[in-house]
C-alpha cells in the first residue's frame, strides 16, 4: 500500500502519525509525507528554515520515509491563498503519489491551517476521482485546545514503536517543550498511553476514519 501523510508543519507528521508510520513500514507499505507550509522572513530566520529541513531528513531516516514533498506555502497564511488554487496544489500532490490511504489533520483543530488542509484533502479525494481512504489524526496542543471534540473510531497499537516515535520527534529540537506541555517527550508518551488504555494496550495512536471503501 501507498500511505500519504499530509501535514501543515514539520513535526505534525510525527506527533500525529509517527508510530503508525513505523507500523506501516513494518507491514511493507510505502510512506510519503507532504509538508504544506514553510517559515518565512522576518517572522522566522533563514537559519531556522534550513535547520528544519536538516531535522526533517533525520526524521525520515528514523521513520524510513520513502519521499517527503514540500509545498512551501506560507505558514499561518493559508487563508490568504484562493481556495481553488490551494485545492489544486493539494490535488496535484495526491495525484502524483496516488496513495491508498491518506492521513491528515482534524478539521476542528485550533490551528486554522489544519482545517484548511483538511478541506482541501476532502475536495481532492472526492470518490468520483479515486477511492482513497482518508483518516484524521490528532495534533497535541492543537486538537485538544479547541472546543471541537475529536472522537476516535480507529486505534493503532504502537507499543513496539513508541520510543522510536519520541526519538523522531526529538529531532525537531525547537519543537520539544518542557513537561507538562503536551509536546514534551514525557507528554507524548502519556498521550499515547491514554489512547492505549482506551483499547487495553500500553500505547496507541487514535484516528477518525472520514472516508473508507470496501
Amino acid at each position: 500500500m501507498r500511505i500519504l501523510v499530509i501535514a501543515a508543519h514539520p513535526d505534525d507528521e510525527v506527533l500525529g502519525v509517527g508510530g503508525t508510520i513505523l507500523k506501516h513500514k513494518k507491514n511493507g507499505d510505502e510512506v510519503y509525507i507532504c509538508i504544506v507550509t514553510t517559515s518565512y522572513e522576518p517572522e522566522w530566520s533563514k537559519k531556522y528554515k534550513v535547520t528544519k529541513l536538516k531535522e526533517a531528513k533525520k526524521v525520515d531516516n528514523i521513520l524510513c520515509v520513502k519521499k517527503r514533498v514540500f509545498c512551501d506555502l506560507p505558514t499561518v497564511k493559508l487563508n490568504t491563498i484562493p481556495h481553488g488554487e490551494f485545492n489544486k496544489i493539494i490535488g496535484e500532490v495526491i495525484e502524483d503519489i496516488s496513495p491508498d490511504v491518506i492521513y491528515t489533520h482534524f478539521e476542528g483543530d485550533v490551528n486554522k491551517d489544519h482545517g484548511i488542509i483538511f478541506q482541501a484533502v476532502m475536495v481532492a479525494t472526492r470518490p468520483v476521482r479515486k477511492k482513497t481512504k482518508v483518516l484524521c489524526f490528532e495534533t497535541p496542543s492543537s486538537t485538544e485546545w479547541n472546543n471541537k471534540a475529536f472522537i476516535p473510531n480507529l486505534y493503532v497499537d504502537i507499543t513496539p514503536y513508541i520510543d522510536k516515535k519520541v526519538e523522531a520527534f526529538s529531532q525537531y529540537k525547537s519543537e520539544v517543550k518542557k513537561y507538562s506541555h503536551p509536546r514534551s517527550k514525557k507528554g507524548l508518551k502519556i498521550w499515547a498511553n491514554k489512547r492505549g488504555i482506551e483499547i487495553c494496550t500500553e500505547y496507541a495512536e487514535a484516528f477518525q476514519i472520514v472516508r473508507s471503501f470496501w
